[in-house]
């Protein structure tokens, strides 16, 4: 951690460690913040999240704890989809500015309350879309901003795994709120909105399936599969896939197009890794076509400083909750039109 150009570094608390304990190292190593309390039910997890906190860092089993810290500026979500909701608005009426892992909260209400809470109170509420933060998500960004794509009229993301279903409370849909679609759809849906400037989605037709799951030892409530089309204001359809499960030919696939009258922009994964993402860009007039694939890509913005910046100077972060919530409640639309009965959500 280096000290902030202006001030005291922002001392940030982060709850849930099961995964976020890889956020406790992205804020501990960003420039600007550090991160001086950690908490988690599991007490092995919040000493092996010790190593590599602040100095100084305290442990703690209990959240009240870290809410009732004077000093903690900021509060990082990390725990079971069930509790985000909870645990974000409890630290919004503590004054603490906030960011959440996805999805923000299992239903566009719950969201757009968060939302409201924040502004109210004057905080930074951020959702933890990390794909916006990679070189080649924000490069493909940047040319569909150009308007070197031209018109665009088409886009399809896609997350698709062949046998890779979480499970533990993943798979209890009044635990996680939903499966595949609000799991690894929250994270394509935002892309693809926050590539093409958030329009307004007019219309949505989707459908889900749990077949598959079904089948497996341990079971679960949740589907595996969902599909979707998304008809956005201007014109343009956006098609979602996603999947858990399935009978496909790459253990791990992800991908987001974005089809334009002048040309076309694909990010994908290497190999089977959803880490590691090229560029390609796709040009072409009647009888010739022609493919440009970038290895090397500009440096994208740190997720991490970015809300450190924004808590600090009050400025947008980079996934605002606002936008969060308009993805909470296309992926409610969706849920909806399939048909889809969800715990909690009429």
């Amino acid at each position: 951690m280096e000290e902030a150009v202006n001030g005291a570094p922002v001392r940030i608390g982060v709850v849930g460690l099961r995964h976020g304990a890889r956020h406790v190292r992205g804020w501990q190593q960003a420039r600007g913040s550090t991160v001086s309390t950690v908490c988690d039910l599991d007490e092995e997890r919040t000493r092996a999240a010790l190593a590599d906190a602040g100095p100084g860092c305290v442990a703690t089993t209990r959240y009240e704890q870290l809410l009732e810290d004077p000093d903690i500026d900021a509060v990082v979500v990390s725990v079971p989809n069930d509790a985000h909701a909870d645990f974000a608005e409890r630290a919004l009426r503590a004054g603490k500015h906030v960011a959440v892992e996805k999805p923000m909260a299992t239903t566009g209400e719950q969201a757009a309350a968060l939302v409201r809470l924040a502004e109210e109170r004057g905080l930074v509420l951020a959702a933890l879309h990390d794909f916006r933060a990679d070189p080649a998500h924000w490069a493909a960004r940047e040319l569909v901003r150009s308007g070197e794509l031209g018109e665009v009229y088409f886009a399809r993301t896609v997350w698709v795994r062949r046998d890779n279903a979480p499970g533990s409370w993943y798979r209890e849909q009044s635990r996680a709120g939903g499966g595949v679609l609000l799991d690894l759809g929250t994270h394509r849906i935002d892309l693809a909105l926050w590539m093409l400037g958030f329009p307004d989605v007019r219309d949505v037709t989707a459908a889900t399936s749990r077949r598959l799951l079904e089948g497996r030892a341990g079971g679960g409530d949740v589907e595996d599969t969902a599909v979707g089309m998304l008809h956005l204001d201007g014109g343009a359809a956006l098609a979602v896939e996603t999947s858990f499960l399935g009978h496909l030919p790459r253990a791990e696939e992800v991908s987001l197009e974005i089809r334009g009258t002048r040309a076309a922009v694909r990010v994908d994964n290497v190999g089977d890794s959803y880490r590691d993402y090229r560029m390609t860009v796709l040009r072409g007039e009647e009888g010739r076509h022609q493919e440009t694939a970038f290895s090397v890509l500009g440096p994208a913005p740190s997720m991490y400083e970015d809300f450190t910046t924004a808590v600090r100077t009050g400025v947008e972060p980079l996934c605002p909750g606002g936008q969060a919530a308009v993805v909470a409640g296309v992926i409610d639309r969706m849920y909806a039109a399939a048909g889809t009965v969800r715990a909690g959500v009429s």
